[in-house]
């Protein structure tokens, strides 16, 4: 638990702090003047709590949208389905499925030599960072991309040093490492847990947050970097762990209609995949809309890897979306009910840079349809599987597609 400690420091200045020449008639009011300066001192005293140290490295990635060939929802190939092709065929002037990104990928220490695995659904999203009240989160981000990056939080306190945000804020420079990582580079950022920030007594066990790059917030987004983050009351991490020990399993899905022409890799990725790169015009319409792609997790048409539940089990769902006025979503849970802020509902509305917390008990086996229901997010449809029951150690398969 964090108790704050509070120190104020006030400074009087006299008159006779000023000179013999100030002491005249039109000054006389500030004989009488007194500047009081009161100093806020603010120290996170911690007590209890425990630094919880990822070693994050930013590569470069080619992503395939559609990694299965098909329109999995219509049981088509890319070829053969008139929708799908719209956005992931490529030709003399159109990029298709495939794009180079940048991603967050976790290490095991230092060396950046060992990747920690991460659940497939996760997609080209982050690793999920975890912390509760009283946490301390320490990043070692290194930079394997070919241009600058940072890693800026929500929903976590931190210090200007560990802003990871890039603008003209006037800091000694002492505070402006953290504004961007370099190729090559490396940098340390601190982030803590305090009560302020953890939540509520009526809050859900843990709160759905996000970080990402912030040099330039939509086209680091857009070029794929973002991830999850999760803070948790206080007991609910098994340890030292990352495991919940109040749900049996949580998912994370992020929904947004992914702009890849606001990537920084947009020229590099005309050149690379489209057949007739000189024939490509930028400012196209019809170009421009088949970089737009209505992707789960950065997953289209019914390519999501499986997710696993089974009839009984307490489900946590982290959910939020991402983009501009085009990312309206609602996401729309068939055959299930979610609690949503003391709320039963089975839809989920998500906004631009919005997060939403859902638990769930599923108690009715069989193969259900989460979806947008916006007619031009369709495409965006998930199917999840309900398993009626499952053994003690069992994994079962639960097909859930985007």
């Amino acid at each position: 638990m964090i108790r704050f400690r509070f120190l104020f420091l006030c400074f009087s200045f006299p008159p006779q702090m000023y000179p013999p020449e100030e002491h005249s008639a039109h000054t006389t009011m500030r004989l009488f003047w007194l500047l009081l300066l009161c100093v806020h001192w603010l120290s996170p005293v911690f007590a209890g709590g425990i630094t919880r140290v990822y070693y994050l490295g930013i590569r470069e990635v080619d992503w395939n949208y559609a990694p299965t060939g098909m329109n999995v929802i219509s049981n088509q190939s890319i070829t053969r389905s008139l929708k799908a092709s719209v956005f992931l065929q490529p030709g003399k002037d159109r990029i298709g499925g495939t794009y180079k990104k940048s991603v967050y990928k976790q290490y095991t220490d230092s060396t950046y030599t060992t990747e920690i695995p991460k659940p497939a659904w996760l997609g080209f999203l982050g690793p999920i960072i975890r912390a509760e009240v009283g946490d301390t989160i320490k990043v070692h981000l290194k930079n394997f991309a070919s241009r600058p990056y940072t890693i800026h939080p929500h929903g976590v306190f931190y210090e200007k040093g560990s802003e990871g945000s890039l603008y003209p804020d006037m800091s000694p420079q002492d505070q402006k490492k953290d504004d961007a990582v370099f190729p090559g580079g490396s940098y340390t950022y601190t982030w803590t847990v305090p009560e302020d920030h953890s939540p509520t007594a009526d809050d859900p066990n843990c709160l759905t947050w996000i970080y990402h790059s912030h040099i330039d917030a939509p086209k680091d987004i857009a070029s794929g970097l973002i991830g999850p983050l999760v803070t948790c009351k206080e007991g609910i991490l098994t340890g030292t762990s990352q495991r919940r020990q109040d749900v049996d399993v949580d998912f994370f899905l992020m929904f947004s209609v992914v702009d890849e022409n606001l990537s920084w890799y947009l020229d590099e990725n005309i050149a690379s995949f489209c057949t007739d790169p000189g024939s490509v015009d930028k400012e196209d319409e019809e170009f421009q809309e088949s970089n737009k792609m209505h992707a789960i997790n950065g997953f289209v048409f019914g390519n999501l890897p499986a997710l696993t539940m089974c009839a009984g089990d307490h489900v946590a769902w982290h959910l939020f979306g991402m983009g501009n006025e085009i990312d309206i979503h609602t996401a729309y849970f068939h055959g299930e009910t979610l609690s949503i802020r003391g709320h039963r509902t089975d839809v989920a509305s998500l906004f631009p840079a919005t997060f939403v917390t859902a638990d769930m008990i599923p108690g009715n086996p069989g193969r259900w349809l989460l979806s947008c229901q916006l007619n031009d997010h369709i495409q965006g449809l998930v199917m999840y599987s309900v398993m009626g029951s499952c053994a003690l150690g069992s994994i079962p398969t639960t097909n859930v597609c985007s």
